[in-house]
């Protein structure tokens, strides 16, 4: 193979030195390659060859690549936080500022690799992309994982007129949520989960991406770590410090719900608790019923004790309200849930028997004497 004649957008091999690739039409002058990039051609890990640009948020940058050792195109993931991190000599990366940027992306650099950790023993799962390996080099972190073809959730939804009905929205996005349950039984939460950061793929399916290196973000006021996308994170997320639970994807996946029927983002959440109203989706000319309507704005409730406490809670509310018929995907739900009931933890309570309570008892009496 001439790496040179490889396209930096297909990763195949031209047949000549030509502008244009005649795989996939695209055309190289077209490309700009910013300086905080890794340059077109660089190989990783001595494995991967890096194509173009694919995806840039504050957190990673996101790169097509070919595999050599298995001769697939692969999506891998550079942790590169905006702001904070500088490229020295083309490729290694460096924190560049004072010391508590400097602690704050080692430990995104830390969480990043915990997480690739487990989303890897993830493999396989519907619904969530598959992560095949990660490794450090250039002094920061790298996700290598499965290439999706298709296009992002926003992507769809824009093509289909702006919105779909909310019973496309929940055929969608049921595996995702399922995968959810899954991942939140490991204590991983996403907290990043838009319509963009959900992938429709050629083969109909849908898989949820961007965990890893996207979740932490730096507030230069208060020198702590928070977490936000405007719309659709909750109002927790915005404070330092919060409480980390399955009811923010609880929120997030509500507001992409809400976005994919009603063609709106809702209301920052940080709006709402100063008074602005979010719009009810029946307001906006949604058929929705009122029972349904009742769920969605449970799952975007300003407070999290009013929220549903997890995904399956918000799962099996949506499907009652949708009258869904039994499937071939509830046979697989009904496994996940013996698994998520056989590792729900038994009360301490159950434990003691009448004979224990009574020593226990006992053994509290003595004490209270002596300290008394």
């Amino acid at each position: 193979m001439n790496v040179e004649k490889i396209c930096i957008n297909c990763m195949q091999e031209k047949p000549h030195n030509s502008v244009y690739c005649p795989h996939c039409g695209f055309c190289i002058t077209e490309y700009k390659v910013n300086s905080h990039h890794l340059p077109p051609l660089t190989l990783l890990d001595d494995r991967y060859l890096l194509g173009r640009v694919i995806g840039e948020g504050g957190f990673g940058i996101t790169y097509v690549a070919l595999d050599f050792v298995t001769g697939e195109k692969v999506a891998i993931k550079e942790l590169f936080v905006a702001d904070i991190l500088v490229r020295r000599n083309t490729r290694t990366v460096l924190p560049d500022g004072d010391v508590r940027k400097k602690n704050f992306y080692y430990e995104c650099k830390m969480k990043f690799l915990q997480e690739a950790d487990l989303l890897n023993k993830m493999r396989d799962k519907k619904g969530v992309v598959d992560i095949y390996r990660f490794f450090e080099a250039n002094n920061t972190a790298y996700i290598v994982m499965e290439f999706l073809e298709g296009i992002d959730l926003l992507t769809y939804v824009k093509a289909q007129g702006g919105k779909i009905s909310l019973e496309e929205a929940f055929r969608l996005l049921a595996p995702v949520m399922k995968s959810l349950m899954e991942i939140h039984r490991l204590g991983v939460y996403h907290r990043d989960i838009s319509p963009d950061n959900i992938r429709c793929l050629k083969d109909g399916s849908i898989k949820i991406m961007d965990f890893g290196g996207a979740k932490y973000n730096y507030n230069e006021i208060s020198s702590k770590y928070i977490t936000l996308k405007q719309g659709y994170a909750p109002p927790e997320q915005y404070s330092c410090g919060y409480k980390i639970g399955p009811w923010i994807d609880v929120y997030e996946i509500g507001a992409t719900f809400y976005r994919c029927i009603t063609g709106k983002v809702p209301v920052a959440a940080m709006e709402r608790t100063m008074g602005t109203e979010l719009e009810r989706p029946g307001a906006l000319g949604v058929q929705i019923t009122a029972e349904q309507e009742a769920v969605l704005m449970k799952a975007l409730a300003l407070q999290t004790e009013e929220r549903f406490g997890d995904m399956k809670e918000f799962y099996d509310a949506l499907k009652k309200s949708l009258c869904e018929e039994e499937t071939d995907m509830d046979a697989e739900y009904q496994r996940l849930l013996e698994i998520l009931n056989q590792e729900k933890p038994v009360g301490f309570w159950k434990y003691l028997t009448v004979w224990s309570c009574l020593v226990l008892l006992v053994v509290c009496v003595i004490v209270c004497f002596f300290w008394l």
